[in-house]
Parts: C-alpha cells; sequence; structure tokens
C-alpha cells in the first residue's frame, strides 16, 4: 500500500469519527466506532511501513551466515562461485528490470570479504561486503558517487544487497533495499559472473608439452 493511499484513508477514517462522535441519529454510535475502528487499523499498518520499507529483515552478516541444517550440500565450501573479475548485474525497479550493468568485483578469501567498483543508470558506486563459501551467500553495500549519472536518483546514498546462489538459474539471486528522505523500497536484484572476460589459464614456456 502507497504512502498517500495510507494518507488518504487515515484522514478519512478521522474525519469520520470526528463527525459521528455525539451525534444525536440512532446510527451516530456506530459510525464512530467505525470510524475509530479504521485509525486503529491504518495507523499501525503506516507506521509498521515507515520503519520496515527498504529495511532488510536481517543484517548481513547474520543472513550471510544463517545455515540450513538439513541442506547438507550448503555444508560444502564452493570457492569456485565467487570468483573475482567482471561481474553483470540486474536490479528490479519501477515495474522493470535495469541493466545488465557491469561491476568489477575482487574476493579475499582469507577475509571472506569482497570489494568492487561499477556503474548503472543511477550512476558510479564502490562495492563493500561479505560472503560466505558455505552458505553460497553475499551481503554487499553498495555506494553511489554523489554527482555522477541522473542527478534526480543519485543522491549519495547506499544501497544494502543479500543475495544467495540459484544453482538452478546460475546466479545470484535475491533483494537490494533502500532508504532514503525521498524512498523507502526493496526489489529483485540478480548477478552472475561474466564468463567472456575470464582468462585462459597461464602455462609457462618452459612447461614441457
Amino acid at each position: 500500500m502507497g504512502f498517500v493511499t495510507l494518507i488518504f484513508l487515515w484522514i478519512i477514517a478521522f474525519v469520520a469519527a470526528v463527525n459521528c462522535q455525539g451525534g444525536g441519529g440512532g446510527g451516530g454510535g456506530s459510525g464512530g466506532i467505525f470510524g475509530v475502528f479504521a485509525i486503529v487499523l491504518v495507523l499501525p499498518i503506516y507506521c509498521c511501513y515507515q520503519c520496515c520499507a527498504g529495511k532488510p529483515r536481517r543484517s548481513n552478516t547474520k543472513f550471510v551466515n544463517k545455515t540450513t541444517t538439513n541442506d547438507e550440500e550448503k555444508q560444502i565450501l564452493d570457492i569456485q562461485l565467487f570468483q573475482s573479475g567482471h561481474w553483470e548485474s540486474q536490479y528490479y525497479q519501477y515495474n522493470k528490470w535495469h541493466g545488465p550493468h557491469q561491476i568489477e568485483l575482487s574476493f579475499d578469501i582469507l577475509l571472506s570479504k569482497v570489494t568492487g567498483s561499477g556503474l548503472d543508470d543511477i550512476g558510479m558506486y564502490s562495492i563493500e561486503g561479505i560472503y560466505s563459501t558455505q552458505t553460497r551467500r553475499m551481503g554487499l553495500i553498495k555506494k553511489y558517487q554523489l554527482g555522477t549519472g541522473n542527478p534526480l536518483e543519485n543522491l549519495g546514498h547506499t544501497v544494502t544487497i543479500q543475495l544467495e546462489w540459484n544453482k538452478y538459474s546460475n546466479q545470484f539471486e535475491g533483494k537490494w533495499y533502500v532508504r532514503t528522505k525521498k524512498f523507502k523500497g526493496s526489489g529483485n536484484f540478480k548477478m552472475h559472473f561474466d564468463k567472456r572476460n575470464q582468462q585462459a589459464p597461464f602455462l609457462s614456456i618452459y612447461e614441457k608439452v
């Protein structure tokens, strides 16, 4: 439910409650009760929306480290899924997919951290985050560089991205979350390694064939 719709319903309910309070007609009491009930119902929904919109249920750390005990496959260390190099991403917003956009990512095997940078239709950005080879998940923070790209959309804001490997589509899939003064929301996000830029194994000139 949209923000404007919530405000509109709240105003209607409030006016109904005020107009019906103390009415001399036989239906005045029930109308007042309906108005108060509507306020009690709508107001918590609005407050919940303001609190939760654009905010993930769990932090990136909790999301990445959350394991499923009955899924033995996820307990296998899978380093091959997290390759440094060129990646392609797409995000869903305003009823359509945007991208693909290219991202340069670097994975630190020892620290289980990922850094990178990229450019999309919002602007230039940097990437910092964590990942797990056991859960096959990534938790990323995208920070846009103010003054680049679309001045109406780029507020120099941050975007939280939480992804999990989908073996059927052979890519990471999940959601993005944004909370700014102008917008609060979330949407689908998907990303995969661009194998076209994968370098061939290096063979030493001294290696015998």
